[in-house]
């Protein structure tokens, strides 16, 4: 009797099992495969007074949707012939910025995108006619216009009185500032001091996103693609989570978010030497401002011969001047656009 109910268990398992893995190979084969897009950045400023990668990945990401798709969105290397890459079919579409950086035939098909550039697809494949009848729609909607303005209506937080909105991420940022328990104003002004809300943003260093993160570090966070806004904001603030849990003992309420905010500019193991240093001195390491004030001691050679110092000399003015900064936009940021 036992063995039959295992025998009848067993039997129920594999046929659900199977059940499972048609359901997921039919799924998988009714769904569309994913609009392959690529960005060019050739000619285009990354400080520049408007966020067009931005806008085009914004606008990409809803043709897509609108079709029932899918998009995945690169940046395009320096030296790809991307004309190529569409006549051939590895890309569906290529956002280019300027005109006269395109040298067309009859094969590709171009469409001009609010007098910022130009979306380039294959003759072929009938996408150019969808995304223009899509883009005129979308023109023509009612949230038109204010989904644009965030990408066009930059401007620098010390030169603005007031403003409807701070980025055209503000929505991602109180999500996550919510979940941080921070004043969305502060991540706000991190992510402008590290990117200037340019998506496209990418240090000396490979830090990448509108957070700028390494891409291990991205990773680890949950981020496998820089360029998506919300898997880089979200990453980003996983971290600051991860960060502030390491200065709990030490400070809290302000002064626990400026610790939080130096090592996210200088990592752990250098704030950890500079709080040990401080106490080594005897200062109060509760405050931020403290161990700032005995940060330049750390760029003396003699540094490294003390014994409570792992990394060697440090060079923190920029790490003290980073949270002193973040501040300062902050605090704009709260009188702009309460």
């Amino acid at each position: 009797m036992c063995r039959t109910g295992v025998i009848i268990s067993t039997c129920a398992v594999l046929a659900a099992l199977l059940f499972c893995l048609s359901s997921c190979k039919e799924e998988k084969q009714h769904s569309p495969e994913p609009l392959s897009c690529a960005i060019s950045l050739s000619g285009r400023e990354i400080n520049g007074t408007s966020l067009l990668c931005g806008y085009n990945h914004f606008l990409l990401q809803r043709f897509a949707s609108g079709s029932g798709r899918k998009a995945a969105i690169r940046l395009a290397g320096s030296r790809e012939s991307l004309l190529d890459s569409l006549r051939s079919g590895s890309v569906d579409v290529v956002s280019f910025p300027y005109i006269d950086s395109l040298a067309k035939d009859s094969t590709l098909l171009a469409i001009s995108v609010d007098s910022c550039g130009l979306w380039v697809f294959s003759a072929r494949d009938g996408q150019a006619e969808r995304a223009s009848r899509w883009l005129d729609e979308y023109r023509s909607s009612e949230g038109y216009a204010a989904s644009r303005e965030p990408y066009f209506d930059m401007y620098n937080p010390m030169k603005r009185d007031s403003a409807a909105f701070i980025s055209p991420y503000d929505s991602l940022i109180r999500a996550w500032a919510d979940t941080l328990g921070w004043d969305w104003h502060m991540l706000a002004a991190l992510i402008y001091k590290e990117s200037r809300f340019h998506i496209e943003a990418r240090s000396q260093m490979g830090a990448e996103g509108l957070m700028q993160l390494r891409p291990r570090t991205s990773m680890l966070f949950g981020c496998n693609d820089a360029l998506d806004p919300a898997q880089n904001i979200g990453a980003g603030a996983r971290l600051l989570m991860s960060l502030r849990s390491r200065y709990s003992k030490t400070a809290s309420g302000e002064e626990l978010t400026k610790y939080t905010l130096a090592a996210y500019n200088a990592g752990t193991g250098r704030i950890k030497d500079c709080i040990s240093h401080a106490r080594h001195l005897g200062v109060d390491v509760s405050r931020w401002e403290n161990v700032a004030e005995v940060i330049p001691q750390m760029q003396d050679d003699s540094i490294a011969s003390l014994g409570h110092i792992s990394l060697g000399r440090f060079n923190g003015r920029e790490t003290v001047s980073f949270v002193r900064q973040v501040y300062s936009y902050s605090n704009r940021y709260r009188q702009i656009c309460p």
